[in-house]
């Protein structure tokens, strides 16, 4: 497949069919993401693959914090800490690209860049290998509970 095929006919898919890309697989979407250009070298990037019951996990971490720290009695919070637990399980494979923020507003937007870049890499990759992929960020990633499970720190960023 050439660059420019894999360009046009990638598209974020929702519906995805359940199978699970192999340790080889998953290795060459990350060496892929890697090779995004990066201004300073920085590699401000860092990947958390969830699998299996590491989703589940995951996703029951983050809805404990949330009934923790929130009125679970409101009717949309309620919703969240259902779809956090429920979120997860859609895909067989979750791959969270992470920023590690620099202190440095202008490194931290270059770095911030250079995250997004890694992510088009990493679902270009995909479609090349044949994979369904979606790009999805939205409350959980800010959730301090899911940067703290993937080993991200609450400054940090996901993607």
């Amino acid at each position: 497949m050439d660059v420019y095929a894999v360009l046009r006919g990638r598209r974020s898919v929702s519906e995805l069919d359940g199978r699970t890309p192999s340790q080889p697989v998953i290795q060459r979407l990350l060496q892929a993401a890697v090779w995004a250009p990066n201004h300073h070298r920085t590699e401000p990037w860092r990947f958390a693959v969830i699998a299996g019951p590491a989703r589940q996990a995951m996703g029951e971490a983050v809805a404990r914090s949330l009934e923790t720290s929130l009125d679970a009695s409101s009717p949309a919070v309620a919703g969240e800490i259902k779809s956090c637990r429920a979120r997860l399980l859609r895909a067989p494979v979750v791959i969270v690209v992470g920023q590690v923020v620099s202190a440095d507003p202008v490194l931290a937007l270059e770095d911030y860049a250079a995250c997004c870049c890694a992510t088009q890499n990493l679902l270009l990759a995909a479609h090349a290998e044949g994979l369904a992929a979606k790009w999805r960020t939205g409350e959980m990633a800010e959730y301090d509970a899911a940067k703290t499970f993937v080993g991200l720190r609450p400054a940090d960023t996901s993607t």
